[in-house]
């Protein structure tokens, strides 16, 4: 069974950004994991951090089983991802548990700095994994190969200076939108937090609008945009469309 990890900063980033990729790769056999860096300790204008932390991974491995994904905690903490080498361990160390063919995460460049951090520390991870002499302590046996990686939008659907993305496919996610909205609803905690913060107030009504936006890329009623990422000694298979067929769409040439 072949393996998907879509490795997050925070609790719901993965919800707004992939979850419905990663329901259509589920209907199809998938075995799907689910990764967040940080507990989500900033995410509260009411509750302290351990007890913010202890519901928001409640609430992620709650909307990890409705598509039947397993969800992991690398166990860091919000506001203090950095590329340094505990994190570049912990993230070695997930890779190696899960073994996937195919990675998600953030993109290099978006709103927040974990998030960026994140996805250096996976892009990292997914080249180094399979090197026996790296983290050569770990209890998992370093990966067979290279995974192929993929980045999902950013947050908003543009970068830190205002453009979109270059994006090379769409999944039309039309079929599981209800399903990515079940998911992201799990975290309930979020509503007062990005009310508050984002002065965000429906957050299932902003996803849904994120992914129109992405499906009209496309001519579809929703999607999630991806890059892959084609750097020397990573796979430039098209993995994504050989899983998902008709429903990923190139784009941008």
């Amino acid at each position: 069974m072949l393996k998907v990890l879509a490795f997050g900063a925070h609790p719901d980033d993965v919800e707004f950004q992939c979850a419905g990729t990663l329901a259509l790769l589920a209907k199809r056999g998938c075995e799907i994991h689910i990764a967040v860096m940080a507990g989500g300790e900033y995410g509260s204008v009411s509750l302290p951090e351990h007890e913010i932390r202890k519901k928001r991974l409640a609430e992620s491995a709650e909307s990890a089983k409705l598509i039947g994904a397993r969800f992991h905690y690398a166990g860091g903490h919000d506001g203090e991802i950095q590329y340094d080498i505990w994190y570049r361990m912990i993230t070695y160390r997930i890779l190696r548990e899960v073994n996937p063919a195919l990675v998600f995460t953030h993109p290099p460049m978006d709103y927040m700095v974990d998030h960026e951090e994140v996805s250096k520390l996976v892009r990292n991870a997914c080249f180094l994994a399979p090197v026996p002499n790296c983290d050569s302590q770990s209890a998992h046996e370093p990966l067979t190969a290279v995974p192929h990686l993929y980045y999902w939008n950013a947050m908003g659907l543009v970068d830190i200076f205002g453009r979109p993305l270059p994006l090379t496919h769409v999944v039309d996610i039309s079929e599981v939108i209800e399903t990515k909205a079940r998911m992201l609803s799990c975290h309930e905690s979020q509503r007062e937090w990005l009310r508050e913060h984002h002065k965000m107030d429906a957050y299932i009504e902003t996803m849904k609008d994120s992914a129109a936006a992405q499906g009209s890329l496309v001519k579809r009623s929703a999607g999630e945009g991806f890059i892959q990422h084609l750097g020397h000694g990573y796979p430039t298979s098209d993995l994504l469309s050989e899983l998902l067929g008709d429903l990923c769409i190139r784009v941008g040439g």
